[in-house]
């Protein structure tokens, strides 16, 4: 890598590593420094279980961004499809979920790094499988016992893959999904307008509205709720099509206490969202870092120096970013700077992702407007990870760091 790449002057306020070889953090920890606001945080490269992520590693590079084009532009039931079924048979809808109930139990680290690597090789693949795991960490913390002994060893193997469908509670306005309590349980009515795999999972994870302004979470699923519950078309998408999103219309849904998974009063999903402003850079970083190995195959390909200082650059930028995403995580939210550095290193990451995406096609010429081209798709790609679990403080955080003159003046 260029020594002076990590030096140059970036758009970007977050500091850079110290060299191109910090690539892989350690866990965050709560002390603070001396000065009494910034947490005292290691950095190491080691912290990644490469045991883990070996067979990840080479299904991304072998199988996945190979045929990226092909899952981009297919159908769920197709090369995304068989990328899932790849994953889940190798244990990796596990990744997080306790040995005690067959999973991997990955540290933090190693998870991040996942999504990271899922990214970089094929979005709609990070992004779908990401949804169809994300309901292990809901089922792991349910009051019923039995209910996570029965499910976790399933999801953990790939049995049966969960989905999430909550992102409606984020929605000003009436609620879209509501409960209310009955017999037995709870009964739901209403539209959740997100739901991704619907044709690949088994169940989900449903949040509603309580009469009182109360969350409800609950584990749905399908089989059996066929009569109150259905799926509709799929959603035309310009990037994550072959994510199979639909809406899912629930008229009169019984839902028995022992799937109910918690019941939250409505802060608690806004004091989620401020603990993990961080948690959701990686993906963007992911598709910077799939732009970065393009440029630099681009560069092999045509000789270009100048590609591969682009590349050296983008990873100098990704790195600091990362270090500064896991330094600021949810541990460190109720320090005093938190918020701020949290938002910059989000922000920064989606501005990233697109950078590296235009670069990409500003390299490439022409060709990158087909719909088969790599940074085509990386555009796409990195312009969906803009809105993911989008706050109004991360939209304003991104809309200030877009409209910054320091991003867009010449060095």
């Amino acid at each position: 890598m260029n020594e002076n790449a990590c030096h140059r002057k970036k758009c970007t306020p977050i500091r850079t590593p110290s060299g191109p070889g910090e690539a892989f953090p350690q866990e965050p920890s709560r002390s603070t420094s001396a000065g009494g606001s910034s947490p005292v945080f290691g950095y190491n490269r080691g912290m990644v279980n490469e045991q883990i992520l070996r067979e990840a590693r080479r299904l991304a590079d072998e199988v996945f961004r190979p045929h990226a084009q092909e899952a981009d532009q297919g159908e769920v039931t197709g090369q995304v499809g068989q990328n899932v079924r790849m994953l889940a048979d190798a244990g990796y809808f596990g990744l997080g979920i306790s040995p005690e109930f067959g999973g991997m139990g990955a540290d933090d680290a190693t998870r991040r790094e996942f999504t990271e690597l899922m990214a970089s090789a094929c979005g709609v693949t990070g992004f779908t499988q990401q949804q169809l795991h994300a309901g292990g960490g809901f089922v792991g913390g349910a009051p019923s016992q039995e209910l996570r002994r029965e499910k976790l060893p399933l999801f953990a193997a790939g049995k049966e893959l969960c989905g999430v469908a909550f992102s409606h509670l984020r929605r000003p306005g009436a609620p879209m999904v509501r409960a209310e309590r009955v017999s037995g349980g709870f009964q739901i009515s209403g539209t959740a307008p997100w739901v991704t795999g619907w044709t690949l999972l088994d169940s989900f994870i449903l949040g509603a509205t309580l009469p009182n302004g109360a969350h409800l979470f609950a584990y749905i699923p399908k089989a059996g709720n066929e009569a109150a519950m259905s799926g509709g078309p799929h959603i035309p998408l310009a990037v994550m099509n072959a994510s199979d999103t639909v809406e899912v219309t629930m008229t009169n849904l019984f839902v028995p206490q022992d799937h109910v998974l918690s019941e939250r009063p409505a802060d608690a999903l806004r004091r989620g969202d401020f603990c993990g402003i961080t948690g959701h850079v990686f993906l963007p970083l992911g598709c910077a870092r799939g732009s970065v190995h393009y440029l630099r195959q681009l560069a092999e390909k045509r000789g270009d120096d100048q590609f591969t200082r682009a590349a050296d650059d983008f990873t100098c930028e990704i790195d600091a970013c990362r270090h500064e995403a896991l330094t600021w995580s949810g541990a460190c939210a109720d320090l005093p700077d938190y918020k701020e550095h949290a938002l910059q290193a989000r922000a920064t990451a989606i501005l990233l992702a697109v950078r590296a995406a235009h670069a990409a096609v500003a390299a490439t010429g022409g060709s990158a407007h087909r719909l088969d081209s790599p940074p085509q798709r990386l555009l796409r790609e990195a312009i969906f990870y803009t809105t993911i679990a989008q706050t109004s403080d991360v939209r304003s955080a991104t809309l200030d760091l877009l409209t910054s003159p320091d991003c867009w003046q010449a060095p």
